[in-house]
C-alpha cells in the first residue's frame, strides 16, 4: 500500500494584487510506503527537536507532532539578512531532503505561474491539479502491483466535497475507472497528526515554491517573493529535488509525472525550474 500526502503553497490570487501576493502556486504530492509511516514520523519528530529544540523542550514527545514547523517559517529565515538564519533554514532544507530520500519517498505536482491582473479559480485549479496528481499516483502504483489512498491537507469543507467528487465521478463511471489502483477517493484530514502532511508543506514551500518564485517570475519591487535570496535554493537544492520525482513515459513515449510548472506568462520549459544539471 502507497500513501500519497497532498499539500499547497502560495495563493490563487493575482501576483499583482499586493505587494505581499504570491507570484506562484504549488499542489506538491509526496508518495510513502505505508510501511516507512512509522519510521518516517519518529524520523522527523527528530529532525523537529533537532532544528528547533526550544520548541520541543517539554511535553510528551508525541505531542512534538502538534507543533508545526510551517514552511513559511523557513522562508521567512531564507530571505533574512542575518547568515546564521539563513544557513538555519538550509540545514534545515538539507535534512529534510536527506530524510525524504531515506525512506524512498517520491513527489509529483502541479505548479502554476501566475499572470498579471488574473488570479486562479480555487475550486477549478485545486480540483485539476488533484486529477493530474491521481493520474500519475495511479501510474505508480500500477508499475509497482499495488493499491494506494490519496491523502489531502483539508481545506474548508465545500472545497474538500467539491475535489472528491471530482475523482469519484471519474472513478464510478460507467465508461471505466482512471484510477484504478486507487482504493478510494482523497481523504482529507488535518496535518497536525500527520507526518507525510506536514513534510509535504516543508517541500512545497521550502523548495519548490522559492525555486519557481525565482526561475519564472518577474521580479517586483517591494515583494518578499522576489528575493534574490531565492536563487540559492535553487542552486543547492535543484538537483536533488528533481530526483525526488516520479516521472514515466506514457503509451506515446511521452514523459509524465514529476512537477509539471504551467507557465502562461513566459512560457519557459519545466526544466528550467530545477536549474543547471
Amino acid at each position: 500500500m502507497q500513501l500519497c500526502y497532498l499539500d499547497e503553497s502560495g495563493g490563487c490570487e493575482s501576483p499583482d494584487m499586493s505587494l505581499t501576493a504570491t507570484p506562484v502556486m504549488v499542489l506538491l504530492g509526496l508518495i510513502v510506503n505505508s510501511a516507512s509511516v512509522p519510521s518516517l514520523t519518529r524520523d522527523f519528530l527528530a529532525l523537529k527537536r533537532n532544528h528547533f529544540p526550544a520548541r520541543f523542550a517539554c511535553g510528551h514527545a508525541l505531542d512534538h507532532i502538534l507543533e508545526e514547523i510551517k514552511g513559511s517559517e523557513i522562508l521567512q529565515m531564507t530571505r533574512k539578512s542575518s547568515r546564521n538564519q539563513r544557513r538555519k533554514a538550509h540545514r534545515f532544507r538539507q535534512d529534510l531532503l536527506d530524510l525524504v530520500e531515506a525512506h524512498d519517498c517520491r513527489v509529483v505536482g502541479r505548479v502554476w505561474i501566475k499572470e498579471a491582473g488574473k488570479g486562479l479559480n480555487p475550486s477549478a485549479s485545486y480540483s485539476y491539479a488533484v486529477q493530474d496528481i491521481a493520474r500519475h499516483f495511479s501510474q505508480y502504483l500500477t508499475s509497482r502491483g499495488t493499491l494506494g489512498v490519496l491523502i489531502a491537507d483539508g481545506r474548508d469543507h465545500d472545497t474538500n466535497r467539491g475535489v472528491a467528487h471530482s475523482i469519484f465521478t471519474q472513478k464510478w463511471r460507467t465508461g471505466g475507472d482512471p484510477y484504478t489502483p486507487l482504493s478510494e477517493v482523497p481523504l482529507f484530514s488535518a496535518s497536525d497528526n500527520h507526518a507525510g502532511l506536514q513534510i509535504a508543506d516543508l517541500l512545497a514551500t521550502t523548495l519548490v515554491f522559492p525555486m519557481a518564485a525565482w526561475a519564472y517570475c518577474p521580479r517586483r519591487p517591494g515583494n518578499p517573493h522576489s528575493s534574490g535570496l531565492y536563487a540559492d535554493v535553487q542552486a543547492d537544492f535543484g538537483a536533488r529535488l528533481r530526483s525526488l520525482q516520479y516521472r514515466y513515459r506514457n503509451e506515446t513515449g511521452k514523459w509524465c509525472g514529476g512537477l509539471v510548472v504551467s507557465d502562461p506568462v513566459s512560457k519557459k520549459p519545466g526544466s528550467r525550474l530545477f536549474g543547471s544539471k
